[in-house]
């Protein structure tokens, strides 16, 4: 007898289907664990991907006006005039517009301008906002900025549109 349960060579059917069973509940957990971090990493991704767009958008923006010497800002579309620079909307892009017309963009393709930006000048204050959508899922992204204009004097009360038209000293 004692021979016999120490002769044992291989599984029976009943333990190798409960192997299998265990195998088959654990691999479903891991699976499941490397699909949500997989989806979470593409995710947090693609926000990375507008987010960083949206500010790049806006730091050129802000690189361009901050020393503007005139601005004017309006609401529709505006026949350009070679003497100005312009920043606009065009196609979902942000499109800025210099002397000579020389078009360049401020947003790279793999983000969507979801509405035209809102150009607000207070004073001295230029207070503007963008929102982007990431192209896959729609998720939208708002950012807001206020520039210091250095070598504007303006008195005039708060103006808002979408179109900014400005001249910068030495442009000319």
């Amino acid at each position: 007898m004692k021979n016999k349960l120490l002769n044992n060579k291989g599984l029976t059917l009943i333990e190798l289907i409960i192997t299998i069973a265990l195998l088959g509940i654990i691999i479903s957990f891991m699976f499941t664990f490397f699909q949500f971090n997989y989806s979470t990493f593409f995710r947090s991704n693609r926000q990375y991907n507008v987010q960083t767009s949206l500010n790049n958008c806006a730091r050129l923006i802000e690189e361009e006006l901050r020393f503007a010497d005139a601005i004017k800002i309006h609401l529709n579309k505006v026949d350009f005039c070679e003497t100005k620079n312009y920043i606009y909307l065009d196609d979902s892009i942000i499109k800025i517009k210099t002397m000579g017309n020389e078009s360049k963009s401020l947003t790279v393709e793999n983000i969507i301008i979801a509405d035209k930006p809102c150009f607000q000048l207070d004073g001295n204050l230029l207070t503007f906002q963008i929102k982007g959508q990431s192209p896959k899922n729609k998720e939208e992204f708002i950012i807001k900025s206020t520039i210091e204009l250095l070598n504007f004097k303006n008195t005039a009360n708060e103006i808002e549109g979408s179109i900014i038209e400005y001249t910068i000293k030495g442009d000319d």
